[in-house]
């Protein structure tokens, strides 16, 4: 059984069993949703989990917007949201989104802090600044990170490619840099990919 899939099974029986004890009141919330697998980064994927992560980050390409507070274009916090077509973010909040949905994440991480600050994402280290060394579901880190306003993050999906949310173009995928400031690898991600891609048949 995949390992996604034995997590959803147990994230579901929990809700269940909470709400049979009457801790919450339906097990279908909206926080619910928005997490699909429990929160570990200790169990080792397989690459179809990978898999799974890079195709619902790129479902979005397209279809989100970017807002940010940095430019008031945000005053709504729409970037807060669970990740909906027409809906609106920025890179750190996509980033966030996306792996709090795959259990990598249990809080909001800024962009200046991926790379700087590694006790804001347990289970992960920084491995290099070599685009080469990137398996697909690393965090690529850009810009000075010093503050918001100098910083920049994106998922890495393989072939020298990142999915991101940009100012001015929404949820996009990019060409990675050759030499980003950092680079994030959750241990619990395997790296054994043909040509660091995502086709690993």
């Amino acid at each position: 059984m995949k390992k996604h899939t034995l997590k959803r099974i147990i994230a579901l029986l929990c809700a269940c069993a909470l709400t049979f004890l009457g801790v919450i009141g339906s097990p279908v919330t909206a926080r619910a949703e928005h997490r699909e697998y429990p929160y570990d980064v200790d169990t080792e994927w397989t690459p179809d989990d990978v898999e799974e992560m890079i195709d619902y980050a790129t479902q979005w390409v397209g279809k989100i917007d970017y807002a940010s507070s940095q430019n008031n274009t945000d005053p709504g916090n729409r970037r807060h949201e669970e990740l909906h077509s027409g809906g609106a973010t920025d890179c750190s909040w996509f980033v966030f989104h996306v792996l709090y949905r795959f259990g990598l994440l249990n809080d909001f991480v800024h962009s200046y802090d991926w790379g700087n600050s590694p006790s804001c994402y347990p289970g992960a280290h920084n491995i290099s600044n070599s685009i080469s060394n990137a398996v697909p579901g690393d965090i690529i880190c850009t810009g000075a990170g010093t503050k918001p306003q100098n910083s920049h993050v994106a998922i890495y999906i393989g072939n020298g490619q990142v999915v991101e949310c940009c100012a001015g173009r929404g949820v996009v995928i990019s060409d990675a840099p050759s030499h980003p400031r950092d680079i994030v690898h959750f241990s619990c991600i395997p790296t054994e990919y043909i040509d660091k891609g995502v086709d690993v048949e």
